[in-house]
C-alpha cells in the first residue's frame, strides 16, 4: 500500500513538475510593425502563423509608416516593419538604429473616389467644385499622401480644398463617413468597399511606383521563419485576396 501511494505520489510529483515547466515557458515574442493599408493580411498572417508556430506571439503595431519609423527611433519595440514606402525617405541621416532591408513583399495603385454620399460625382479630378473637400493622406508621414500630393502635380491650374488624414485607413473612414467629398487612395482601400465609389486610376505615370518594402531590427530566427512565410505561396496568396499586387523580391 505504501509502495502504492510512493508510485502515486511521484507521478502526482512528476505531472506537477511537467506542468509548471510548460506555463514557466514563455512564448516567443515578434515585434511588427505595418503601414495601416496593410492591417488586413498582416493581421491574417498573424492568425494563420500563430496557429502552426504555437512557441511564437505576434504581436503587430499599425499606422502611416512615417510615424511607425519615428516610434522606432524613440524606443518602440520593433523586429519587422512593413513599410508602405522606403524607409530612407524618413530616416535623413539618422544613423541611431541597426535596420535591413530584407525585400518588397507587395505593390499597389491610386485610384480617385467620391463616397456614396455624393449625389453627382464628377468624371475626373479636373472637375472638382472648389468647393467639394478632397482627402489625401498627410505627405510628411503617409506615404498614400506623398503619392498623392505627386499625381496633383499633373493637374495644372487647380486649386484644392485639401484635408489631410493620419493615415491610410483613418483616409478610408473619411470618405466613408462624408467628411471628404472626393479623395485619392490606395486600390486596395477601395475596391470591395460599398461606402466608396471608384472613379477612375490615377494614371501611373502620374507618381513614383508604390512598393511595400520589409525591414528588419533583428536577428531573431523568428523573424525570418516569419519573412519566409509571408513570401511563401499561403502568404501571398492572402495578399491577392485583399487585392494587392504580388511583388515579392528578395
Amino acid at each position: 500500500m505504501k509502495k502504492t501511494n510512493y508510485i502515486i505520489g511521484s507521478l502526482f510529483i512528476a505531472v506537477l513538475l511537467t506542468s509548471c515547466s510548460e506555463t514557466s515557458q514563455q512564448k516567443k515574442v515578434l515585434y511588427i510593425s505595418a503601414a495601416s493599408s496593410l492591417k488586413e493580411p498582416v493581421t491574417e498572417w498573424k492568425e494563420r502563423f500563430e496557429k502552426t508556430h504555437e512557441d511564437i506571439e505576434i504581436k503587430a503595431n499599425f499606422g502611416a509608416s512615417g510615424v511607425l519609423i519615428n516610434q522606432i527611433k524613440n524606443g518602440a519595440p520593433a523586429d519587422l516593419m512593413f513599410s508602405a514606402q522606403s524607409l530612407q525617405r524618413f530616416m535623413s541621416d539618422d544613423k541611431k538604429i541597426d535596420i535591413k532591408k530584407e525585400g518588397i513583399i507587395a505593390s499597389n495603385e491610386l485610384v480617385f473616389v467620391s463616397g456614396t454620399k455624393v449625389r453627382t460625382p464628377v468624371d475626373s479630378i479636373e472637375d472638382i467644385p472648389s468647393n467639394a473637400k478632397l482627402g489625401i493622406g498627410d505627405p510628411d508621414l503617409v506615404p498614400a499622401g506623398f503619392y498623392a500630393e505627386k499625381a496633383l502635380q499633373n493637374v495644372k491650374h487647380k486649386q484644392y480644398n485639401v484635408i489631410y488624414s493620419q493615415n491610410a485607413v483613418h483616409l478610408k473612414g473619411l470618405v466613408e463617413t462624408g467628411a471628404v467629398e472626393y479623395a485619392i487612395m490606395y486600390r486596395t482601400d477601395a475596391l470591395e468597399n460599398k461606402r466608396i465609389n471608384i472613379i477612375k486610376n490615377i494614371p501611373i505615370d502620374w507618381y513614383p511606383a508604390i512598393h511595400y518594402p520589409v525591414y528588419s531590427f533583428t536577428e531573431k530566427k523568428a523573424a525570418k521563419t516569419f519573412l519566409n512565410y509571408t513570401s511563401s505561396k499561403e502568404g501571398q496568396k492572402i495578399l491577392k485576396k485583399y487585392n494587392f499586387r504580388e511583388s515579392v523580391k528578395h
